[in-house]
């Protein structure tokens, strides 16, 4: 059985938890490579680096971190992609390992692919909406990768018994 997920703490497990929400979308609706480990994983980190570097200088904290405009996103990503990931607080167990491995490899082909797919994740939910467009304007869109969540808690616990 899965052990229930604790709700967010700090700035840095915010951006996670928004940039996971961003990647599965993307993964549920046409790019199903991207929701695959280790990509996802790193993918996500990535994309976290970036939210929590705008909620840093945007003096947002926590939950603040919704409010991120996802073109401002992109722009860290294709700027500043290498120096929000080595300035990110990733902890050992919430993107600690998948920053190391981004940052140690010496792979700047891998390297650029993740960062490629976290740019691709954030121009689907951009071209999927109209307008200037946060984190928190797509929660409406992120149903369908908490319904698909659910069913997979729902599936393991079930193979449990």
């Amino acid at each position: 059985m899965r052990a229930a997920v604790r709700p967010p703490r700090t700035t840095w497990e915010y951006a996670v938890s928004a940039a996971d929400r961003l990647v599965l979308w993307h993964a549920d609706n046409g790019a199903p490579r991207v929701g695959e480990d280790p990509l996802r994983l790193q993918t996500v980190v990535m994309l976290a680096a970036a939210v929590h570097r705008w909620a840093s200088d945007a003096q947002q904290d926590g939950v603040e971190v919704a409010s991120a405009p996802l073109t401002a996103l992109v722009k860290l990503l294709r700027e500043r992609a290498l120096e929000t990931l080595e300035e990110c607080p990733a902890p050992a167990g919430c993107g600690g390992e998948e920053r190391a491995q981004l940052l140690d490899q010496g792979d700047v082909a891998a390297f650029e692919a993740v960062r490629q797919t976290a740019l691709e994740a954030v121009q689907h939910h951009l071209d999927d909406a109209v307008g200037v467009i946060t984190i928190a304007d797509r929660r409406p869109a992120f149903h369908g990768a908490a319904a698909r969540d659910r069913l997979s808690v729902l599936t393991d616990e079930a193979e449990d018994y």
